[in-house]
């Protein structure tokens, strides 16, 4: 079970860090946003409070600012299907 130091998504606001995917995309509040794929390996801070999501580098340089999602955003978008249950 993670506590709320591992889960990013608890509260209203905080912070993480994370490192920037191949494609170019971090992960946080149980939704991707992008960092721009040239990023890859780099180690980006986040931060959200009730309206906003903010990526900076490790300079202190915002990278993006995105709204902050309403709901839950898989890696496939909002509209993301269900996992088959059947084999």
């Amino acid at each position: 079970m993670k506590t709320a130091g591992q889960n990013p998504s608890a509260g209203i606001t905080g912070t993480a860090q994370r490192t920037v995917s191949k494609g170019g995309y971090v992960g946080v509040l149980a939704s991707k946003f992008y960092a721009g794929y040239k990023r890859h390996g780099e180690h980006v801070n986040i931060t959200w409070d009730a309206a906003t999501v903010t990526i900076t580098d490790q300079a202190g340089t915002t990278i993006a600012t995105y709204p902050k999602p309403t709901q839950r955003r898989g890696w496939h978008g909002p509209n993301e299907a269900q996992a088959s249950t059947k084999s």
